[in-house]
């Protein structure tokens, strides 16, 4: 017995391709066995995650918004330390420059005061370690002769009284109305002892030593040829240093 294979099956033409140029392709049956996908439900899971991601963008849309409102929102700062230093800008502070110390300045040199030739009524101070004594010159008078019954008159022309008082305000000194000097403008001098006997000084300047609080106060009376001139004070005594001067006119 022979086999005869079966006649092979009718030609059929493969469908065209769909796309540009071409019709659509019709639907295809699906395989035997399969049916159509099933639909997909939401579940609570894939609200939670729709609604992370909406927070997400939420928030970068949030703070894109506060930064630029921050750049347009001027504001003042104020530095508590006194090194620091807020530089204030139309848009904000741009920040805190510390400022460097400049060096501490050595404290200048106290001025001495012209104490010579100075007016009648001014204070003369003079420093010496521990001790400081004060002396004010308070005015001046002249006479052509004696004061008193001994008829002593001026031997140079004139007699020039002082009246001065001396304040101990530190320390210990002392007083001496041969601390002072009558010197005239034609460069004579006098002392306390060349009109001692004139009588136009009462009350006298008496010699003292003093303490811190202490003073004296009295005429001293010298015999010179003119009034003006300068009395000058020399409170450690001759030959010491002059302290200053008053202006005699």
């Amino acid at each position: 017995m022979s086999y005869e294979p079966p006649p092979p099956p009718p030609y059929q033409p493969p469908p065209p391709p769909h796309g540009y140029g071409y019709g659509p392709v019709p639907p295809q049956p699906a395989p035997p066995g399969w049916g159509p996908p099933a639909p997909v439900k939401q579940t609570g899971g894939n609200r939670t995650v729709l609604a992370v991601v909406g927070g997400v963008l939420a928030l970068c849309c949030g703070g894109i918004g506060i930064a630029a409102l921050s750049d347009d929102t001027p504001t003042t700062s104020t530095s508590t330390n006194a090194g620091d230093t807020v530089q204030e800008t139309e848009g904000g502070a741009q920040g805190i420059q510390q400022q460097e110390k400049a060096p501490a300045e050595k404290p200048a040199k106290p001025v001495e005061a012209d104490t010579f030739n100075v007016p009648a009524g001014s204070k003369i101070t003079h420093q010496d370690g521990g001790s400081t004594v004060e002396a004010v010159m308070r005015s001046v008078k002249t006479y052509k002769k004696g004061c008193n019954s001994l008829d002593v008159d001026p031997e140079n022309g004139l007699f020039v009284v002082v009246d001065v008082v001396v304040t101990q305000t530190k320390g210990k000194g002392s007083v001496n109305p041969l601390h002072f000097e009558f010197v005239a403008e034609d460069g004579t001098s006098a002392n306390a002892l060349s009109a001692v006997f004139s009588g136009c000084g009462e009350p006298s300047l008496a010699s003292a030593d003093l303490r811190a609080g202490q003073k004296r106060a009295g005429k001293i009376v010298f015999d010179v040829g003119m009034k003006a001139g300068a009395l000058e004070w020399t409170p450690d005594g001759l030959p010491g240093e002059v302290a200053g001067s008053w202006a005699v006119k």
